[in-house]
């Protein structure tokens, strides 16, 4: 089995910082993707969804809340501030409304390092252990990389799509409640049914022929969903 080595994206416009963390990171098993702006990170995340961010709050084109807010109104990303701003107010507001955990410059790298991990066990505990697992010949899911395998080609998925997904997955031909999928896809406890029904929907686009008439991504009245799997 091949070993997934987590993403991370960090976004700090000193060069420093980025070449440091990356050197180290990449030692202790990481990918790293690094941007010096707030739009260099989007258009990056357009082109691969990292494990988690690290985002500094002073960039050039943009304050990092505005960032983390961009980031989080399309892709469920864990991410942790890395910033010169130790304000009690930035703080209860990075932690309350953008990001898993906050760190304040100068910081310790193993402190760093530490958290991150912490993070990354919090947020991915819920994903299957299989890298890839066959749901049947039409569609095989990518845990480590945020795909679905599908005849007409790969799909990205969010991290919360791929959490939806696998509990689906995993009880293929079942039914699973919708209560259940709310507390499982979001261990936070910020998951409610209007989002459930928002990724449930975007699920369908990506894996329905014709997301308006499903076949694949079945909704039970009342009940919750079920992944219909060939037998």
């Amino acid at each position: 089995m091949l070993v997934h080595f987590p993403t991370l994206l960090i976004v700090d416009d000193d060069p420093t910082i980025t070449r440091s963390l990356r050197v180290n990171l990449e030692a202790d098993g990481f990918e790293i993707l690094t941007a010096a702006s707030g739009q260099e990170a989007l258009d990056l995340m357009e082109q691969k969804i990292p494990d988690l961010v690290i985002v500094d709050l002073l960039l050039p084109d943009m304050h990092g809340f505005e960032l983390c807010k961009k980031l989080k109104s399309y892709m469920d990303v864990p991410i942790i501030m890395l910033t010169g701003v130790g304000s009690e107010s930035s703080i209860t507001s990075g932690l309350d409304f953008y990001a898993e955990d906050y760190v304040v410059k100068p910081f310790s790298y193993r402190e760093l390092l530490a958290r991150i991990g912490r993070v990354l066990k919090r947020t991915q505990r819920l994903l299957p252990k299989e890298q890839v697992l066959v749901v049947d010949k039409g569609m095989s899911i990518d845990f480590a990389r945020h795909l679905a395998l599908l005849k007409k080609g790969e799909v990205g998925l969010t991290p919360v799509e791929s959490r939806i997904l696998s509990i689906l997955a995993i009880n293929a031909n079942k039914v699973v409640r919708s209560e259940r999928l709310i507390d499982e896809a979001w261990p936070d406890g910020e998951g409610d049914p209007n989002r459930l029904w928002v990724n449930i929907r975007r699920l369908r686009n990506k894996l329905e022929d014709d997301p308006s008439h499903p076949k694949r991504l079945i909704t039970e009245r009342g009940m919750g969903y079920r992944l219909q799997a060939d037998e």
